[in-house]
């Protein structure tokens, strides 16, 4: 057998040393770039995505190629810094928790709405769990609200009550007394379910995954493979969607817990004068619009009016809460003038007065002891009553350890 000459060897060497470190060089590219990861200390940077895994997720820094584990004991969300949109389906079916899919009906079965969405396939939703479906460019408020019946809002004007028997792609069937009503669907709004009660809270993992079509749906587990996010639905069924249509992977139940990710125990808006309500609004302002202040956009907060009052349950899992505040900007607000106090088991931890239009806050940072069992949000009238008193919760998060400062995080 020949040998190699000893020169020619180190010549192959060098050369397959040059080989594998282009390749390595090369493989960030592979990478999903242009997103925003978020930590548990809410700090926020610039990343490429590589993969989201059983334990972390993987990313590459613009500075460095070498790829870097995030666990999910410091990982809050990744999102993409501009997120495309596409129009979203015929309706979109609102579930408890803020979920929502767009899409339309195709059946109804053993107390399941079947839904057919684009991105997702078919899905058996519960009934217990839909709050409303409601038709595309249309809005509707109070979807959490308690209720008693099945309620139906036509085109026309028009409203009906009872309890849905069926549901088609065309039409449902609504039981009205001992008269069952056929209504199509073309000639439907809003349909908002009936509503027992709250689903029961999980303290275990998961994953809030957002969508390029306005999906927004909590899985049991997230991972991605061959360019894919393979999501496993809490009842059990599997799904895959491509990644160029996830704009958002968050972390539910983990370091940190935004607010707006919750659904409050308690949500109170009581006009100065009576007539119009505020209900509160998740990642958006009072209005729906997005959440804003001094040319930064904010994707988590809650927008208010007042008088607002919102009350959180706690269970001794998180060492702080932290937030900002400041009166909304997308509306008219030269006379807003509020009093803001935060409670924990009704002792007021922190109160400013007449806050006004052009003032956000400083980070607000507040121990919670393990015994404590409530949080207070209160947005109280000011010297104006409640005129123009649209108001933003800024970022608000339960934190399992306390950051070691109160610097703010990214927009």
């Amino acid at each position: 057998m020949s040998m190699c000459p000893v020169p020619q060897m180190r010549m192959f060497r060098v050369a397959m040393s040059s080989l594998l470190i282009a390749l390595a060089a090369a493989a960030p590219s592979l990478a999903d770039a242009g997103w925003v990861l978020t930590t548990a200390d809410l700090r926020q940077e610039p990343v490429a995505l590589v993969a989201v895994e059983t334990d972390g997720v993987t990313i590459t820094r613009p500075a460095s190629p070498q790829p870097v584990k995030i666990g999910f004991d410091s990982f809050l969300q990744i999102d993409r810094a501009a997120p495309q949109r596409a129009p979203e389906d015929r309706f979109c079916l609102h579930l408890a928790g803020g979920q929502r899919v767009p899409g339309k009906p195709v059946g109804y079965k053993d107390e399941n709405i079947v839904w057919r969405s684009a991105a997702l396939g078919e899905l058996a939703v519960p009934v217990k769990l839909a709050r409303a479906m409601v038709r595309s460019g249309r809005s509707a408020d109070a979807i959490d609200q308690p209720r008693t019946d099945d309620i139906v809002l036509m085109t026309n004007g028009d409203t009906a009550r009872g309890i849905v028997s069926d549901i088609t792609s065309d039409t449902l069937m609504l039981n009205v007394g001992a008269d069952t009503v056929t209504v199509a669907l073309d000639s439907v709004d809003v349909l908002y379910f009936a509503v027992a009660g709250r689903p029961p809270a999980s303290s275990a993992r998961a994953f809030r995954i957002r969508l390029t079509d306005g999906t927004i749906m909590t899985f049991a587990s997230a991972e991605s493979r061959d360019n894919k996010l393979r999501l496993t639905a809490l009842p059990g069924s599997v799904h895959e969607v491509p990644m160029d249509a996830v704009t958002s992977v968050e972390q539910l139940n983990g370091p940190v817990a935004w607010l707006s990710s919750r659904l409050p125990d308690v949500a109170i808006h009581t006009p100065f004068f009576g007539g119009m309500t505020w209900p509160p609004r998740m990642d958006l302002t009072a209005s729906g619009k997005p959440i804003q202040f001094g040319g930064r956009t904010y994707t988590r907060g809650i927008g208010v009016h007042s008088y607002s009052r919102l009350e959180y349950s706690l269970d001794g899992s998180y060492e702080a809460f932290r937030t900002q505040y400041a009166i909304a900007t997308d509306v008219r607000n030269q006379y807003a003038d509020v009093t803001v106090r935060i409670k924990v088991d009704d002792a007021v931890v922190h109160e400013a007065q007449h806050v006004r239009a052009g003032m956000l806050s400083p980070v607000v940072l507040i121990d919670l002891p393990r015994t404590a069992k409530k949080l207070t949000l209160e947005v109280d009238y000011g010297d104006a009553h409640d005129t123009q008193d649209h108001f933003n919760w800024i970022e608000p998060a339960l934190l399992r350890k306390k950051p070691a400062d109160t610097r703010p995080s990214g927009g």
